[in-house]
């Protein structure tokens, strides 16, 4: 594996752990509001907003890193019955699919946060929050999952091609 790849994976190891870190801290927070609402009768108004934008942080902060470690729900009652080089292929198409998919989803992102930059939009509810600063993960997720499916595509391409 080259130093590039391992840089890779580093980073979305790191990723992975900051999800795991802010979905701790989303459930403190529910349950110091919780708390807070039962024994005092008052509760935070950052809450909500906060945890909606967590949970999509943690989404696309984690799924490349699943991806990798092949944690997917995966139907498989076709695929099953395919032989290996027809799996290869069939696994080069579809990841070469996704990747393009990703790679579309990843212009539209990026376009919306860029004009989210460039007209200052923000989010006015319980706390005002610039939507770039909320909306950069999207268009950070899908590069690093077309990167991931590019990379699937090259692994089962060179496995195709050491066993000719």
């Amino acid at each position: 594996m080259t130093w590039s790849w391992k840089l890779f994976d580093e980073i979305l190891n790191v990723m992975a752990a900051l999800a795991g870190i802010i979905l701790v801290f989303i459930t403190a927070a529910v349950c110091y509001t919780i708390g807070m609402r039962f024994f005092f009768t008052k509760t935070t108004i950052w809450l909500m907003q906060t945890t909606e934008y967590a949970l999509l942080w943690i989404v696309f902060l984690a799924t490349t890193w699943l991806l990798r470690e092949g944690g997917h729900i995966t139907t498989d009652i076709i695929y099953g019955g395919l032989n290996k080089k027809t799996k290869r292929w069939f696994d080069m198409v579809l990841f070469t699919c996704c990747a393009v998919a990703c790679v579309i989803c990843l212009y539209f992102a990026s376009s919306y946060t860029y004009n989210c930059v460039a007209k200052g939009v923000t989010d006015v509810r319980g706390v005002t929050v610039p939507k770039a600063a909320i909306y950069i993960i999207i268009p950070v997720g899908f590069l690093m999952l077309t990167i991931q499916f590019l990379r699937m595509v090259k692994d089962r391409f060179i496995t195709t091609e050491e066993r000719k």
